[in-house]
């Protein structure tokens, strides 16, 4: 319904905070998973793959103003002012999503990341295009300010069960694919059903107030009014303190995955390790709050990084050896610091939009709240998400080796390998020419269950399969089978099949255990995770720029390069942590102070002169302000 109060109902706060279903959850997997997606699945170069949620950040922090300018010069009609474009945007909410996690039979690196951009480009478009308009909606539904808090707390709360979804649900799906590129779009398909279907009785549950005339600024004027918040000494030291706690948090789930999969060889405990950090920071936010509201932000944003960066050291002494038990209470530890510094710079927007309107004269809480979301976006992309692709090509952090190469790629390998003045065998011993005309990466050792499995499906269609393979029904690991079951098995093949399988695995003589009679299965050629990453290094030295067809091999990377992601896992967040201490210890603004600023600017508003002030509330003024208050 358009321009008319409607009471405010349990349906209408429900179906407003569900919309951020979409915003507390997608940016968590993309923040969290993307960089190790586009690295270890996809196959692209750390460098590439850290600049492309880096040009993806840009350009939205970019097009927000852009949108945000649209949305608010869009014409009132039927569907609503800002209601519409919930409307435009159900699907391609879906879609934006799902496309950044599509497999691609895109080969060269080249093209990979030009389509991976320009992915992110759209998905960010779609996310500006969408949560500018919904994120100005709750100061439009209502006047009363009880009922304005009540919207908003039920989007923080739906927003943290989103990242509770992501953090519980996203990993087991993409487990249940074995990793590969299908999980991850399985995975994407799942949370875009989530994203995008709140936005339907978000539309239809929510309204909008007749609209107040406002005078049109030029853009000039906007562009002015933006620049001329950073003047105030408060303001840019509590931007820099939600840039710097912020930027940790991303720097941590950015590469927790590469720390706890790869470093400590422990994806198992990652959705348990996870979950402990997202648990702890809801159960902190109600302790935080009362603490704050005995002791002050100051305090409790200096002591929550803090405590935040013991938990950071102290993953420094976690082993792939080390009882999974310490890294949980690690990740615990870490949530209650990342909890307060979450909540603390948006609990003080309003006194900094207080300082700013007794230097400006203006309520720019709007524009103050864009400022601090640009910056951070500016400083993601542009910073962040491009130095973390940097760091872990300069440890030697290595993507996959292509699995399945055409003729023509192995072809260019050899020339390049003859170019460079590299022996082409040590490539080539690698792969082995099939029936499909490709070349296919030599088995490893893990191979063996799925060949197995995948002839024993091959055999079960026969509606006269032996009993005897029921043994495949109940076991997960075939790398030994019963002499009768694997005789069965044999003799159930035609010539064909037969010669298959002796090319493809070496039976070992018979063995007895356990009173019956085995025969040891093994892969003729196979290669480590280890001999992997010398042919990754081979195909980086002849610069070959292929990552091949079909799903990458994942190569086991050097142990320097193992400590180098646990360094970088730890140094860089610290580095954005004592920076944000350095700038929380320099804020003053504080409860004291804000009420001398309030006192100020309602003596202000009753026709009072700045210069009439006195001198204490002068000094807290240009304290605050930075620069002299009502002086001549």
């Amino acid at each position: 319904m358009l321009n008319k109060q409607r009471k405010m109902t349990w349906r209408t706060y429900l179906a407003y905070g569900a919309a951020d279903l979409y915003g507390g959850g997608c940016f968590f997997i993309v923040t969290t998973f993307a960089m190790y997606y586009l690295v270890n699945v996809i196959g692209l170069h750390p460098v590439l793959a850290g600049l492309i949620p880096a040009i993806g950040k840009f350009w939205d922090a970019v097009s927000d103003p852009m949108m945000g300018y649209i949305a608010d010069n869009t014409p009132q009609n039927r569907f609503g002012k800002r209601r519409v474009w919930f409307l435009v945007s159900i699907v391609p909410i879906a879609l934006s999503f799902i496309i950044i996690w599509v497999p691609t039979g895109i080969e060269s690196q080249a093209g990979k990341f030009i389509f991976y951009t320009i992915a992110y480009i759209i998905f960010f478009t779609v996310s500006t295009v969408s949560y500018i308009p919904y994120a100005a909606l709750s100061a439009e539904i209502t006047k009363d300010f009880s009922e304005r808090n009540k919207l908003n707390g039920s989007r923080l709360m739906f927003s943290f069960i989103a990242t509770l979804l992501g953090g519980l649900l996203a990993q087991p799906i993409i487990d249940a694919f074995h990793g590969s590129m299908m999980g991850y779009f399985v995975m994407s398909i799942v949370f875009a059903l989530i994203f995008a279907l709140p936005w339907i009785p978000l539309y239809f549950e929510t309204w909008e107030l007749p609209e107040e005339k406002r005078q049109k600024k030029s853009d000039a004027k906007f562009i002015k009014n933006f620049l001329s918040l950073f003047k105030s000494r408060s303001c840019r030291i509590h931007i820099a303190m939600y840039v710097c706690s912020y930027g940790a948090l991303d720097i941590v789930m950015s590469l927790v995955l590469f720390y706890i999969v790869d470093y400590l060889n422990r994806g198992s405990v990652f959705i348990i390790a996870q979950g402990a950090l997202l648990l702890t920071m809801m159960a902190t936010l109600p302790i935080h709050n009362r603490i704050i509201n005995k002791k002050g932000h100051k305090p409790v944003y200096v002591t929550a990084l803090i405590i935040f960066a013991v938990s950071i050291v102290l993953m420094s002494f976690h082993t792939p050896q080390t009882n999974p038990v310490f890294l949980i209470l690690n990740m615990v530890l870490m949530g209650v610091g990342i909890s307060a510094n979450n909540l603390i710079p948006h609990q003080l927007l309003p006194f900094l939009a207080d300082i700013d309107k007794l230097m400006s004269g203006e309520n720019r809480a709007g524009t103050y709240s864009a400022a601090m979301t640009l910056t951070r976006k500016l400083f993601l992309g542009l910073v962040i998400m491009t130095t973390i692709g940097f760091v872990l090509s300069g440890i030697g952090y290595k993507n996959p080796v292509p699995s399945v190469l055409t003729q023509k790629q192995f072809k260019e390998a050899q020339n390049l390998a003859v170019k460079n003045n590299e022996n082409f065998e040590n490539i080539n011993k690698y792969y082995s020419l099939r029936e499909d005309g490709n070349f296919h990466l030599k088995y490893m050792s893990r191979d063996t269950d799925e060949i197995i499995t995948s002839m024993y499906k091959k055999l079960k269609k026969n509606e006269n399969a032996n009993p005897l393979f029921s043994f495949f029904e109940e076991k997960d690991n075939f790398d030994e089978i019963p002499q009768d079951v694997f005789e069965n098995l044999l003799s159930s093949f035609d010539k064909k099949d037969f010669n298959e399988i002796d090319k493809k695995f070496l039976v070992e003589s018979s063995y007895t255990k356990s009173g019956e009679v085995y025969k040891k299965i093994e892969p003729r050629d196979f290669y480590t995770k280890d001999d992997l990453y010398d042919l990754k290094e081979l195909l980086d030295k002849i610069d070959f720029k292929y990552s091949g067809i079909g799903q990458v091999q994942k190569p086991q990377q050097k142990e320097s390069t193992l400590k180098g992601v646990k360094i970088s896992f730890i140094i860089m967040p610290l580095f954005m942590i004592l920076f944000g201490i350095f700038f929380g210890l320099k804020f003053n603004v504080s409860p004291e102070n804000h009420k001398i600023i309030l006192d100020e600017l309602n003596r202000l508003e009753a026709g009072g002169k700045k210069e009439d002030a006195d001198e204490k509330t002068k000094k807290i003024c240009e304290l605050l302000i930075g620069e002299p208050y009502g002086r001549t």
